[in-house]
C-alpha cells in the first residue's frame, strides 16, 4: 500500500473514529483502526465489538492495500505535523512508513486481515432525517439516558416513527424527555416504527453530522442499526429490552403554570445548587404569585435563599427538585422563557417551551 493524503483530511478521519476504539480491550486489535487504499480513497474503520464504523477519504492511491495502525499513537502524531501531504507506506511485516515535511516515522501494525469485519447492514433508509433536526432531537433528550449499564433498555433513547413523524424519549427512571419531529419514512403506510438506540452510537453519530445541510440515513437488518451520512456510515447493535411505556409518565393534568424567564432561572439556581446536599442536588421551589423562591439548606455547607420575578397568578405551591436535572433542561432549551407546569408537591414538573409543544422534560418531585 502507498498512499499520499492531505493531513487536514486525514487527521479530520482519523479523529472521528476515537471515541469507538477500545484502548485497553482484550484484543489488541481493537485499539487500532484499520486503513485501506483503493482507487483514489481510503477506507477507515474502527469497532469495539459493538459499535463500529467506517468514513472514505480522498486519496491519492498509488498502491492499494491495507494496513492496521494504533488508533491514539496515529492520532496523536498527525496532530503535531505540518500542514502539508501525508505520505504512508506499507513495508514488511506490517509496519508502515510516515512522511509528512521533514518529520518520518516508522509505525508497527497488525495484520490487517485480523481485523474484525464490519456487520452486515442495510444501504437502504429506511427513514431520512435532516442533520440538524436529528442533532437538535439528540441534544435535547441525551442527557436523560440512564448512566446505569445494568438498566440495558434505559442505556439509550427510544425512537419511535408513525407517518412522517419521529419521536426521540429518553428517561433514568427520575426524569425524561420527549421531543416530536418530522422525518422522511420509507415504511409501509400505517406501520409504527420503534427502535432503542444506543447512547454511544448517537454520541458518535453526533460527530459526523458537522454539515447541517446534509441528510442521515437510518436503516435496521437483523440485530443492527445503521445511521449512513454522507461518506461515513455507523453501525450498532440493537439494544434488547422494553423501554417502558413513557407516555403514562407525562402528566396532562398539571394546571399550575408558573412562567421564568430562562436565563435568570438557570443562574439563579447555580448559585442556590453550590450549598444543595451533595448527592440529592435537591433545591425547594417555592412558587407564589409573582414570585419563585429557590431554597436549599445543607447542614454541612449551610443555606442559600434567592427570590426572582416570575409569571404566576395559582395558588401557592412548593415542590423539591434536583437542580443538576433542571439545569439539564435549561441548558438545552432555546428561547427566552420556560414553564414549570405543576400539580402539587407529590407529582412531576412538566417543563415546557411556549412556542413547543413538540418537546416536554419532566422530573420527579423531591420528599420535601
Amino acid at each position: 500500500m502507498e498512499v499520499r493524503i492531505s493531513r487536514d483530511i486525514l487527521l479530520n478521519g482519523v479523529h472521528k473514529v476515537q471515541g469507538i476504539v477500545e484502548p485497553k480491550g482484550a484484543m489488541p486489535i481493537l485499539s487500532h483502526l484499520h486503513l485501506s487504499a483503493d482507487k483514489d480513497s481510503i477506507c477507515i474503520r474502527a469497532t469495539d465489538l459493538e459499535i463500529g464504523t467506517l468514513g472514505y477519504y480522498l486519496a491519492n492511491v498509488s498502491s492499494p492495500g491495507a494496513v492496521t495502525l494504533n488508533a491514539r499513537k496515529i492520532f496523536d502524531i498527525i496532530r503535531e505535523l505540518p500542514d502539508e501531504e501525508i505520505y504512508l507506506k506499507k513495508e514488511e511485516n506490517n509496519w508502515i512508513t510516515l512522511k509528512c515535511g521533514k518529520s518520518k516515522f516508522r509505525l508497527p501494525g497488525l495484520p490487517p486481515e485480523d481485523f474484525p469485519p464490519l456487520p452486515e447492514y442495510s444501504d437502504k433508509p429506511l427513514l431520512e432525517f435532516d442533520c440538524k433536526i436529528l442533532k437538535e432531537m439528540i441534544r435535547k433528550t441525551f442527557f436523560s439516558v440512564s448512566p446505569d449499564e445494568t438498566r440495558q433498555a434505559l442505556n439509550g433513547l427510544l425512537l419511535e416513527v408513525e407517518g412522517d413523524n419521529a419521536s426521540l424519549v429518553g428517561t433514568d427512571g427520575h426524569r425524561l424527555a420527549v421531543i416530536s419531529r418530522p422525518v422522511k419514512s420509507n415504511a409501509s403506510k400505517g406501520e409504527v416504527l420503534s427502535f432503542l438506540l444506543p447512547k454511544k452510537a448517537l454520541s458518535e453519530l453526533l460527530k459526523l453530522m458537522e454539515d447541517e445541510s446534509a441528510t442521515v440515513g437510518f436503516s435496521s437488518q437483523d440485530n443492527h442499526l445503521a445511521f449512513i451520512c454522507g461518506k461515513q456510515v455507523i453501525v450498532s447493535r440493537k439494544i434488547d429490552g422494553k423501554f417502558p411505556n413513557y407516555r403514562q409518565v407525562i402528566p396532562s393534568d398539571n394546571q399550575l403554570k408558573a412562567k421564568s424567564e430562562r436565563d435568570s432561572l438557570t443562574h439563579a439556581l447555580k448559585r442556590v445548587a453550590l450549598l444543595a446536599d451533595e448527592k440529592s442536588k435537591m433545591v425547594r421551589f417555592e412558587i407564589q404569585k409573582g414570585n419563585l423562591s429557590l431554597i436549599s439548606d445543607n447542614t454541612d455547607l449551610g443555606a442559600a435563599n434567592e427570590e426572582m420575578p416570575i409569571e404566576y397568578d395559582g395558588e401557592e405551591v412548593s415542590i423539591g427538585l434536583n437542580a443538576k436535572y433542571v439545569l439539564d433542561i435549561l441548558n438545552v432549551i432555546e428561547g427566552d422563557s420556560v414553564t414549570l407546569n405543576l400539580k402539587d408537591q407529590n407529582h412531576s414538573c412538566l417543563f415546557t417551551v411556549g412556542d413547543d409543544d413538540q418537546y416536554k422534560s419532566i422530573v420527579m418531585p423531591m420528599r420535601l
